[in-house]
This record gives C-alpha cells, structure tokens and sequence, in this order.
C-alpha cells in the first residue's frame, strides 16, 4: 500500500495537505511492499534530490534497497558492513548478526524520513511492509578547542562544539553520576533540530524543569537554528534588558550550573548553550574563580562590579555633574574642564552621546570583519577619528575619556551587553536632561526593573541568604560553601554532610 502523499504524487489528487504535511514535507503512511514503489516514494518524498541516494541491490533471496543522504553517513561502512554481508551467499533473508544491535524496525514512512535525514540508513526489502534503520552516521564536525568569548588563564581549554553529541560527552565526563539525566528531543517543523535537556535528579528544582518543559511544548516554528532562537521562545520578558538566561561556551561551568541545581540547555548545531534559572549575580561570576584562591577571587569579582557601575552610570553621572553640578569638582579639575571645553561647540551631553555612537559603530564593524583585520579597525579607528575629533575642536578631550573608560568596563562584564547599553543610554539621558534628579531616577527606575524581573519564577535579585552571601561577591574558601544555592535549589540544598559531597 502506497502512503497518501505517494497517491498524490503520482495521481496528482487536488486536494489539501494536512498540516504536517505542509509543514515536514510528507504525511503519514505505510511502507509499500514492492522495492519499485517504495523507491519511487522516496524520490516523490525528496523531489529527486541529487543527495538523496538510493541504492537498490540483489540479495540471494530478495531484492532490497538502501536509502541514505549523502555527506551525513559513513558509506564505506555501509557497503562492507550492510549491502556486502546481505548480497553474500551466506545470506538468509535475516540481517546481519553483527548489525542487529544497531538495527530497529520501522512501520511508518514518516518515522523513516525522519531517521534518514538525522542521519541513519534506512533497508527497503521486497515483500515487506517494514524498513529497518541501521546507525552509519558520519559528517564533518569541528574538533573540541578553546572557547572564542570565554577564554581563561587557569583552567580547562575545551569549549562546547556544534554537535550536540560532543557536548553531552564533555557533559558526562565532568559529571560522572548516573543520576545526570539527559532527556533528547526535536524542535522546528523544517528543521527537526536536536535538543537536550541535562540535570542532576535530586538537585534539580522540579518547579523550574517543569516549566522548562512547558515553555518548550509550546514553541511553533519551523526551524530553530541557534540557542538564541529558543532563547528568546522561553524567555519570561520580552522587551526586558536581561532575560534571566544564562548562557556559556564552557563545559566545566555549564557542568557547575548543572551542580548547582540548573538545567543545562544543549542545541544542536551551535556551541552556545544555555542554563536557567540565571540570577543577576551570576553574571559577575566565572568558572575560572572556583579554580584561584579566595583572595584574588574576590578582588576580581569586585573589579567587576566596580566596571559594571562604571560602564553603565559614568557617562550619565559625568554629564550631570559638568552640566548641573559643577560646584561638586574640585577647584583644579573645574579649571581643566572650563579649558578644555571652551573652544568645542557641543555641550557635554552630546559630545558623549556622540562618542558612545561612534564607538558603537566601530565595535559593530570590528566584530562583522573578518578577524584580523576587525581589531586593526576598531584600534586604529578609534585612535584616529577620536583624536582627530579633538584637534577639530568637535568634541573635549574629558569626554573622550569618558567614554574610553565606559569602553573598557563595557567588556568586563560581556553577559550584561544588552543590560549595560540599555541603561547607559538612559542614565544618559536623564542625566544630561535633569542632573542628578534624574540619576536618582534612574537608578530607582533599574532597581525597580530588576526586583520585579524573574527567571522561571525565580526572583533574580533574591540570593541573599546567609549561606548564599558566602558565594556572592567576597568568595568564602570552598570548603566554607556548603550549600547550594537555596534560591534555585529546593531539595539536597547540602553540598556536603559529614565531610562528604551529597
């Protein structure tokens, strides 16, 4: 028996597809009994595409078929250790012993589209209603390296890869507990892309999993090609500057969120993987503080935050106090303010504003360059039309520096990217329109953003437990953490009892 969408095919019936016809490009049916048809539903299926093979063969019993894309398997494999063994005279009409463990029956032909464009191999035989799916997968795939935006001083080199496989195994051989779940599925009509969700059952919030899963059914789409895609399907605000998701290239810290109670999120065809529930403060963390000592540890995690404040509020603040408040500068600093400033026809407020502009726009193309040739732009272009601004007397020497500074802090704190340019425009400003008042203003308008702003209905500004404090900004010695975050983890908060890890 021919599926429906063979008969249309060949009959060219005018009628509606279904709509998951419409959307994967073939319906529900069995599978013909006769090599001829299945063959000619395949090309119907696939419109003859030129890396869709067929291979029909003779068999000392049957004639059989098999059915495989080209550049997503391994075809030496597949000749000596499928279609040589079956055409063999010893052949009997059942399959190989050495494949049978990694064969499994198929009835439906949308069940066989779908494994051959994951990569397997689909065998047709004549006189059965059935194909068998053998695993022969094999593609290019970049090889295990450091990470590009997450690079560290001391500890592992390795960074997540395009293949979903790669990362689980990076995964697991960090985290060697058969209690680490990893639950596989599809997402995208068109695309079918791999998706995994990686816990730890028994530390994971089952609150948090659940609505993950929940936020996931929901997703309607055709393809997701990224991370960013499901990022912003699951995301609790839209329009929000942070979106309570992290996001990470290492496995060694995706495998401490997963410790810690998260729920790692790996996609398929990129090396971006994303871990919720994400509270503020993790922003200011990084994998490589676990491996310094304390000391330095927390020195760092200050600087960030010192750069965090600096990237976001100082070309807000300095336009308002030069503009509003000069009285609160000191004597010296106000008289090589009023030099510099007084032969630029701009007032301070727009020549940061046009600063900040112009180093966006350098940065913008250093990054769609190619490599070598973006940072010699961004360096060289921000050298020159930065001092030649100056010479031109359009902008002030002080706000060029102003804006070198909020430069730099900007890259200290590379996760808060959106959350640093939202509010540095709107410290601006309010600053440069109602001085301090409107500092004031917006500070209470950002505190106010990220009380009420959640993750997986966690509060993301709510880690401030006695034992959380000890893991916040001033590091404690390891042995001294030992809890779990108790805002993200509900059971088995204990790290360890006894001087053993739970």
């Amino acid at each position: 028996m021919i599926s429906r969408f063979a008969k249309r095919v060949d009959r060219g019936q005018n009628r509606p597809l279904a709509q998951d016809e419409q959307d994967c490009g073939y319906g529900q049916g069995t599978i013909p009994a006769s090599i001829a048809q299945c063959q000619e539903l395949v090309k119907g299926i696939f419109n003859e595409s030129t890396d869709i093979v067929l291979q029909p063969f003779e068999t000392i019993c049957e004639k059989a078929m098999a059915v495989y894309v080209d550049g997503l398997t391994n075809k030496d494999l597949i000749d000596r250790d499928l279609i040589a063994p079956m055409k063999s005279p010893s052949f009997r009409g059942d399959l190989p012993l050495s494949l049978r463990s990694q064969i499994k029956e198929v009835e439906d032909v949308s069940t066989v589209i779908k494994e051959v464009l994951d990569g397997n191999t689909a065998i047709f035989y004549e006189g059965s209603k059935k194909a068998y799916i053998a695993d022969f997968k094999q593609w290019d795939k970049r090889s295990v390296g450091p990470p590009d935006v997450e690079s560290s001083i001391r500890g592992p080199k390795e960074g997540f890869t395009e293949a979903i496989r790669t990362n689980t195994s990076l995964l697991r051989r960090r985290i060697k507990t058969p209690k680490l779940i990893i639950e596989s599925q599809q997402i995208g009509k068109q695309s079918n892309t791999a998706l995994a969700l990686v816990y730890v059952d028994g530390i994971v919030n089952q609150q948090v999993l659940q609505e993950l899963k929940n936020r996931l059914a929901k997703i309607d789409t055709g393809a997701v090609l990224e991370s960013g895609i499901i990022e912003q399907y699951i995301q609790e605000s839209t329009f929000g500057p942070i979106s309570g998701i992290g996001m990470t290239q290492r496995p060694d810290y995706a495998a401490a969120r997963i410790l810690d109670g998260r729920v790692a999120i790996l996609c398929d065809g990129t090396p971006e993987v994303l871990t919720v529930p994400e509270l503020f403060i993790d922003n200011l963390h990084t994998g490589e503080d676990y491996y310094n000592r304390v000391v330095l540890t927390s020195l760092l995690r200050l600087l960030r935050l010192f750069g965090l404040f600096v990237a976001v509020m100082l070309p807000g603040l300095a336009t308002s106090v030069v503009t509003y408040s000069q009285e609160m500068m000191p004597p010296v600093f106000l008289t090589t303010l009023i030099a510099s400033t007084q032969k630029t026809p701009l007032p301070m407020g727009a020549e940061v504003f046009f600063l900040i502009i112009m180093f966006e726009l350098l940065k913008e193309a250093g990054t769609r360059l190619p490599k070598n040739v973006g940072s010699a732009i961004t360096i060289v272009g921000a050298l020159i039309i930065g001092d030649a601004a100056v010479n031109a007397g359009i902008v002030s020497a002080p706000a060029v520096i102003i804006v070198a500074l909020t430069a730099v802090a900007s890259f200290i704190v590379p996760n808060l990217n959106e959350f640093v340019l939202v509010y540095r425009f709107l410290f601006w400003l309010l600053g440069s329109t109602m001085g301090l008042i409107g500092i004031s203003t917006g500070m209470v308008i950002m505190l106010t953003q990220l009380i009420t702003t959640t993750s997986f209905g966690i509060p993301i500004l709510s880690n401030f437990s006695k034992n959380e404090l000890k893991d916040m900004i001033i590091q404690f010695p390891i042995w001294a953490v030992k809890y779990r975050p108790e805002t993200v983890v509900k059971d088995n908060v204990k790290r360890r009892s006894g001087g053993k890890v739970t």
